[in-house]
């Protein structure tokens, strides 16, 4: 059987034949956060529209291929299936959590350096916790003092001994030097101490292959998959285990979970996302930039649940008040978004933003005089701006006030010589 691509450009060999790991490739939850505040040292510009809406598409697109994995799974049609969660995991968004995708959408790539001198003070620490400690061994690792890295890892498991974490990632050392024994025993471990670590079942799973015991490598990926059903990884690698029992002609039965329809809610995505959001309100012009109709509502609103987290912690941040009442607009909520926006100027009088889209929410929702107040205040806050002149010389005219819409549709015009509306508008005024 030929070799398959692994999600991060390794081998992976099908589970009768020998894995070829990436040390590394899950570290602990606190290490997660430690990694994700490094990259948060510097940020980038926030994607494209365009670049938001490719990401939604391929989420979207991978949970179906990976539903449809399932159920072929689930039907015993294992070659079938394998191209579907192939598919899923090629496109590359197979997380469940659309928030925590959106999020690292809006991350600067790039990753901190960490020194290994550095590091390796850091754990010799008396209270150095696990994350330095598996982090120092990576970086060994990396440095190519493989028989350091594991002998850290080994002094760590002697002070942590029920830390599962520790088990997997020196298994996954092992294994990487080829001694499968003792790598299947340390997954086994780390299985058996937190039986949700699917990273581990699925490690001791690939052991399994290599020891040519396919049936077993189905029962540890089947628990795995339970755990996490949208992984099309996992999805991808459990069908092509059951295939090889099957050839083997061992008598297992697959029953797959089917994920949800809807992903559920996912609060550490919200609150990453929330994060982001607050340091960043400007990342919400990459979504509102996108044309109606071309965005699933469900962005809208998991957008507007992470801008009210992020209200909650901020609540005198008069920008988050605009950014969120313009998603509520987007979301056909204006009478809501007239309040945020109301919000952010009482924080505020002199918020710009919020003063403009006031007035174009008057304005929609047939109040007029309080649109031309709001747009003329803005104006004396700043905002001069064409389409703000523009909207003023409307209000004017619905007002009877031609002299005034004259006026506006003129300054307009000075900002901005090419605007078509407006110079459609002063032209079709009565003469005077």
């Amino acid at each position: 059987m030929p070799r398959l691509s692994g999600d991060r450009g390794e081998e992976l060999s099908p589970l009768g034949g020998q894995p070829i790991y990436l040390p590394g490739n899950r570290l602990c939850a606190g290490a997660d956060t430690v990694i994700r505040s490094d990259q948060r040292q510097t940020t980038a510009p926030g994607p494209s529209p365009q670049g938001l809406m490719e990401r939604v598409r391929r989420h979207y697109e991978s949970l179906d291929a990976v539903r449809r994995g399932v159920c072929l799974l689930n039907a015993g049609d294992y070659r079938n299936a394998i191209e579907c969660f192939d598919k899923a995991r090629r496109l590359g968004c197979t997380d469940a959590s659309l928030p925590a995708l959106l999020a690292s959408a809006l991350l600067a790539d790039g990753r901190a350096a960490h020194a290994a001198h550095a590091l390796s003070r850091a754990a010799a620490e008396p209270h150095a916790d696990v994350t330095t400690r598996i982090r120092h061994a990576l970086t060994l690792w990396s440095a190519g003092r493989s028989e350091e890295a594991v002998r850290t890892l080994r002094d760590a498991i002697e002070r942590f001994p029920d830390c599962a974490e520790l088990h997997f990632q020196l298994g996954t050392l092992l294994a990487a030097r080829e001694e499968f024994e003792e790598a299947e025993m340390r997954f086994l471990q780390a299985a058996n101490i937190d039986r949700s670590h699917t990273d581990a079942l699925v490690s001791l799973a690939m052991c399994c292959g290599v020891r040519n015991a396919p049936g077993e490598a189905v029962a540890c990926l089947q628990r795995a998959q339970r755990i996490r059903p949208h992984d099309a990884r996992i999805g991808w690698l459990l069908a092509q285990a059951a295939e090889a029992a099957r050839q083997a002609g061992c008598r297992t039965r697959v029953r797959a979970v089917i994920p949800p329809e809807e992903t559920p809610e996912d609060t550490r995505g919200i609150e990453e996302l929330s994060n982001l959001l607050e340091a960043e309100p400007d990342y919400v012009d990459a979504f509102l930039a996108i044309p109606e109709g071309e965005m699933d509502r469900r962005v809208f609103a998991m957008l507007h649940r992470a801008l009210e987290t992020a209200l909650r912690k901020n609540p005198d941040h008069p920008v988050l008040h605009c950014q969120c009442g313009r998603v509520l607009e987007r979301l056909g909520r204006d009478e809501e978004a007239i309040r945020e926006n109301e919000q952010a100027v009482r924080i505020d009088p002199r918020c710009v933003q919020a003063l403009i889209e006031l007035g174009k929410l008057y304005q929609k929702t047939d109040r007029n005089a309080d649109a031309t107040t709001r747009l003329e205040q803005a104006v004396q806050a700043g905002g001069e701006y064409a389409d703000v002149y523009y909207l003023l010389g409307n209000l004017y005219q619905v007002q009877g006030l031609v002299s005034r819409a004259r006026t506006a549709y003129r300054k307009a015009l000075l900002l901005n010589d090419r605007y078509e509306a407006a110079s459609k508008a002063l032209a079709a005024l009565p003469v005077s």
